[in-house]
């Protein structure tokens, strides 16, 4: 990012109040290294649920202890999300000079529903069968996505979908702010990023966490900042020309500063520094090394993330973190009545239910999602 010296300050607001164009690295349909940190994200989504599976004395556990952190998939998860649909949107204002809230609602709809009405249809069956006592109000928050105002009451095999609810709640709001606010959208977003940070002292201290939409916002400041990276692209602030994004080092020192947060943060280190700045801090690492291996197609990251394996894992990154939660079962979760397989063969039936559910369920309502216009993303 530009040093922020006075002239480069000023030179961002005037670019910040500026008419939305689309920068080059973005005017494409399909944007290289995405589908790779899909499959970063669902690969330390279902290697840190995993680790439940196995003994925490064995070697495989301390492994996945020390370096995997599921939280940091549904991070990066939510910064993807808020980059993507923002820059859909930005692009549909830009070609058509409105935003038409019912094909994007549906767009959504489309991606998202079938899958988890399947999976929540499956798991009422298993729920019914093994009488695992999911009460109709968890159900319910699962079909009507609320599930992160409840998500402390969730059994297992609902847990994930808390995010899934953060996501489509910002969905419905997020139109609605960019239609009112228009150019005032990136400060508003920036406080609201801000703000964030500190309610999670106020969380901590004092409480008053469902009276301030903690269960949105605790994630979705990650789906704002993502969406805050892709009006910052709109708005011209980023220079592909620039050489930060082609430096290796500073990549290194990203991806050291997100696992040494995420380190401490789980063992309770630093814990007066990265209770306010620990998240907008890895947020804004993992904004930068996600618009590094957009602009940048040339380096090592860059062919990691499109190697044919990580692409096709991306691809049905979305069916593996829903059907995981099924075939990944912690140790503790009725472990005398539902059937589960090993670590780490339960990994390997979590990947064919996502490819069967892709390429046999999931396809056909992406289909239908390519029918709705505009079509730019």
């Amino acid at each position: 990012m530009p040093f922020l010296t006075s002239n480069n300050l000023k030179l961002i607001i005037v670019k910040l109040n500026s008419n939305l164009t689309t920068p080059e690295f973005l005017d494409k349909t399909y944007l290289p290294s995405l589908d790779g940190w899909r499959a970063v994200a669902i690969l330390m989504v279902i290697l840190g649920h995993a680790k439940l599976s196995i003994q925490e004395n064995s070697i495989g556990y301390k492994f996945l202890e020390t370096f995997i952190y599921p939280d940091l998939g549904v991070r990066i998860f939510f910064i993807l999300s808020g980059f993507l649909i923002t820059s859909l949107l930005l692009k549909e204002l830009i070609s058509t000079g409105k935003i038409i809230l019912i094909h994007f609602l549906a767009k959504r709809a489309l991606r998202i529903f079938p899958v988890l009405y399947l999976y929540t249809i499956t798991v009422f069956m298993v729920s019914s069968h093994y009488q695992l006592n999911i009460t109709n109000v968890q159900f319910l928050g699962m079909l009507f996505y609320y599930t992160n105002f409840i998500m402390f009451n969730l059994p297992w095999l609902c847990g994930h979908t808390w995010s899934l609810s953060v996501e489509e709640q910002f969905y419905v709001l997020w139109p609605i702010m960019i239609y009112f606010l228009k150019n005032r959208i990136w400060w508003c977003t920036l406080l609201i990023i801000v703000l964030t940070q500190f309610l999670r002292i106020l969380w901590y201290k004092a409480g008053f966490y469902i009276e301030t939409l903690g269960p949105f916002f605790n994630g979705a400041d990650a789906i704002f900042l993502g969406s805050l990276l892709s009006i910052l692209c709109f708005r011209g602030v980023f220079n592909s020309f620039e050489k930060y994004w082609l430096k290796g080092y500073l990549y290194l020192a990203a991806i050291i500063l997100i696992f040494f947060i995420y380190y401490c943060t789980h063992r309770g280190m630093f814990g007066k520094l990265l209770l306010p700045l620990g998240h907008i801090v890895s947020d804004t690492a993992i904004a930068y090394l996600l618009l590094a291996t957009i602009i940048n197609t040339k380096g090592l990251t860059f062919k990691i993330l499109n190697n044919p394996l990580m692409v096709k894992l991306g691809i049905i990154s979305y069916s593996l973190y829903i059907w995981q939660q099924l075939f990944i079962i912690p140790i503790n979760f009725y472990p005398n009545v539902l059937p589960r397989a090993a670590f780490p063969f339960n990994i390997l039936i979590s990947i064919i239910a996502a490819l069967l559910s892709y390429y046999g369920f999931e396809r056909y309502f992406l289909n239908l999602k390519k029918r709705l216009k505009p079509n730019i993303l």
